[in-house]
């Protein structure tokens, strides 16, 4: 009987007033401008830096890592994939380490790969930011480039026009 309660055509305003909440929502995020230039824009960073690729092998590294370490150290996989994570991450906390030679070598490349990733993170997200200043300045030079060829011109054209003036012979008007 409880269950057709919100079937009732008295309960209608509330399927109304959600749809109404999404549109103020949508209305909001179209005055920030956000409704697709974020996502365009996350999309871009991912691809077009390879980002992507890069994430896709560190999560295959640390997985692997915790998995490898589970086997050999004998503990849970719920934490050997936390002292992945805080080793990948070069956090570190020392409340999970290796106790075998097996366990302090896989622990020895996770570190290296820990610290090449947010390396290699780091110059992603720098290449991402400055090659967007790179391609804006260079479509400032080449508009700057083309305004001094015009002006160039003009001034060539512009000096012609005095040396023809200095040429013809001047005519003395009569008073």
């Amino acid at each position: 009987m409880l269950g057709l309660v919100p079937l009732h055509p008295i309960f209608a305003i509330f399927r109304f007033e959600r749809v109404i909440r999404m549109v103020r929502y949508y209305h909001i995020f179209w005055h920030l401008g956000l409704d697709g230039k974020f996502t365009k824009s996350v999309h871009r960073f991912f691809y077009s830096t390879g980002f992507v690729y890069l994430l896709y092998a560190s999560v295959v590294i640390v997985v692997l890592s915790a998995l490898l370490y589970s086997i050999v150290e004998k503990i849970s996989l719920s934490n050997a994939l936390w002292w992945a994570i805080t080793t990948a991450t070069t956090v570190g906390y020392g409340d999970i380490s290796p106790h075998t030679a097996i366990g302090k070598i896989i622990a020895a490349i996770l570190m290296l790969g820990g610290i090449g990733f947010i390396g290699l993170l780091t110059s992603t997200i720098t290449g991402f930011f400055t090659s967007d200043n790179t391609n804006i300045q260079d479509n400032d030079l080449t508009l700057l480039l083309n305004k001094i060829d015009s002006l160039s011109k003009q001034v060539d054209h512009l000096q012609k026009q005095v040396s023809q003036l200095q040429k013809k012979p001047h005519k003395k008007k009569k008073s």
